[in-house]
């Protein structure tokens, strides 16, 4: 009885002929080197004979092996069309990336994929907005094939890609009596009713923190994790907050005011990504995107200073 062949170890033999190496091959499938290797191996005992021969380093099909691949050939559909749809994957052309973010990394990422998609109108994106620990567990697990995660959070297995440190600043409504003031101080949220980042947010610890040292009571009206939200709730004049450059420049745009506010709040981003594979060229193209966002900070069109 004829042995049952694995499609995974069929397409991964077709692929491994039309690109010419088992890496390109695992890249056009998104699968790793060993991965495909395997798969050639476990197909290699499945129909009893060698597929291909390694000569001066590059592999070439066995006679056998050209027998099968021009039989297989014969009996899929569109395969004249693999050689280059494998060359439009390996050059992030066509496909899918999933990237994860915790929330507050979330409201920085609309410009770098606007750009991303720009060069690379073939490669759709799925993306996840969870908390931290949830976007390390995605990582972990292939639910995901890049991530954003709080700059404290930890990161066991992965590997930090990056590491973005972003000012903040406080959102004012259009009209707040603050606004005449260049930068905001501690003292001057006295008595003010406030939009806060929840607690278990770096940017919530760290205004917290600022306000207690300078023995200013909070009157918080609503806390969040969502920085957009805190410009939303600003904007309807249920208090003053503060958030994260991208967020606040977000805000201008919709007609609310900025201030600097001292001591300095910082948001501190990290890209992750397993920590024992390589990164695609298409993730590496998205993460130059990002240096390009995250470094060039927006226009917040804040007063002259005297």
């Amino acid at each position: 009885m004829p042995r049952s062949l694995s499609q995974r170890g069929l397409q991964a033999f077709l692929l491994t002929v039309l690109t010419g190496s088992v890496s390109a091959a695992a890249d056009t499938i998104g699968r790793s080197q060993p991965a495909v290797s395997r798969l050639l191996k476990e197909l290699e005992h499945d129909v009893g004979f060698r597929l291909f021969d390694r000569v001066k380093g590059r592999l070439h099909p066995t006679q056998e092996g050209r027998l099968l691949f021009e039989e297989l050939q014969r009996s899929f559909t569109g395969l004249d069309r693999i050689a280059s749809i494998a060359g439009e994957i390996r050059l992030g052309r066509r496909g899918t990336i999933s990237l994860g973010a915790m929330p507050a990394a979330a409201a920085l990422l609309p410009r770098v994929m606007q750009a991303f998609s720009a060069q690379r109108p073939g490669t759709a994106i799925t993306f996840h907005t969870v908390p931290s620990e949830a976007v390390v567990h995605m990582l972990l697990t292939q639910g995901c094939d890049l991530g954003f995660i709080s700059g404290a959070a930890a990161a066991p297995g992965l590997r930090t890609e990056r590491r973005y440190v972003l000012p903040c600043y406080c959102v004012l409504p259009p009209g707040h009596h603050l606004a005449g003031k260049q930068r905001l101080l501690p003292e001057d949220l006295a008595g003010e009713a406030l939009v806060t980042m929840a607690p278990s947010t770096r940017i919530g610890q760290q205004f917290a923190a600022i306000l207690e040292q300078h023995g200013v009571d909070k009157l918080t009206r609503v806390e969040t994790h969502l920085s957009y939200i805190v410009s939303d709730l600003v904007m309807a004049a249920v208090g003053i907050g503060v958030v994260d450059a991208f967020t606040a420049a977000a805000h201008v745009a919709k007609g609310g005011l900025v201030r600097p506010f001292e001591p300095a709040i910082t948001f501190e981003v990290k890209a992750v990504h397993v920590a024992e594979t390589e990164l695609s060229a298409t993730l590496a193209l998205l993460l130059t995107l990002c240096d390009q966002v995250f470094r060039s900070l927006p226009d917040l069109g804040l007063p002259a200073t005297r």
